[in-house]
């Protein structure tokens, strides 16, 4: 029987490229996106995609109980949609654009892991897509560090609800990824970065794409939190 994933944000830089190295391991996939281009030229096994807002519970579950009704069923789940945070004191932040990013990142991923479960396989894995930033925090990025740090936290609880149900839930946690979101870096901040990080380079889409399938692969790993950043601790 064909493998088959459920990639949510595959219109970023990030889902993009899980999508691509889930491609050449076989999987059958399922594209999700709001906005954007999925990009799909480099993949060279059967897929299909479909449009939601995260942060709307009613498109979540529409669009969920709608594979159901396909027949759908997922051995992985991504979850990796997000928006960034611009920096910047919080006392200067507009409520709304706090609010706005509360629903995208946080409530969009509780949205996402909430329903998949109806179209997961038994020994399924449901990977959530966090940050560093969730574990250390950041000044001046304090709604963002807030949030992926509850997508750590509703991973470590979901994956002791999920195991009844033979399901595994893990996170990864990427630091500075060189990613359209990270454009903003003027040369010299790049620089400082690269000299900041042990291996000496910012991470790519594909080194957090190849832990995805890492996690995918180990059936006795659950509830974990991986970081992904070169051994970077700021």
């Amino acid at each position: 029987m064909n493998k088959t994933a459920l990639i949510v944000g595959a219109t970023g830089d990030i889902g993009r490229e899980i999508a691509v190295v889930l491609s050449k391991e076989g999987y059958e996939l399922v594209l999700c996106g709001h906005n954007g281009k999925f990009l799909t030229d480099r993949l060279c096994t059967k897929f299909s995609e479909l449009r939601f807002d995260v942060s709307n519970p009613n498109e979540v579950k529409a669009a969920i109980e709608g594979l159901k009704k396909e027949g759908k069923e997922f051995d992985l789940v991504v979850m990796s949609a997000g928006v960034a945070e611009k920096e910047g004191l919080i006392i200067d932040k507009a409520d709304e654009e706090i609010k706005k990013l509360v629903e995208v990142d946080l409530l969009g991923t509780i949205y996402v892991n909430k329903y998949v479960l109806s179209v997961m396989k038994k020994g399924g894995c449901i990977i959530n897509i966090s940050s560093f930033l969730g574990e250390i925090g950041c000044s001046c990025e304090a709604s963002y560090s807030a949030a992926k740090g509850g997508i750590i936290a509703l991973t470590k609880a979901l994956a002791k609800e999920y195991a009844p149900f033979s399901v595994r839930v893990n996170c990864l946690s990427p630091g500075y990824i060189d990613t359209k979101m990270n454009d903003e870096f003027t040369k010299e901040e790049r620089q400082r970065l690269i000299a900041q990080t042990p291996l000496g380079r910012l991470g790519t889409p594909n080194d957090v794409a190849q832990a995805v399938k890492l996690l995918a692969e180990c059936d006795f790993i659950t509830g974990e939190n991986i970081m992904v950043t070169g051994g970077l601790v700021i």
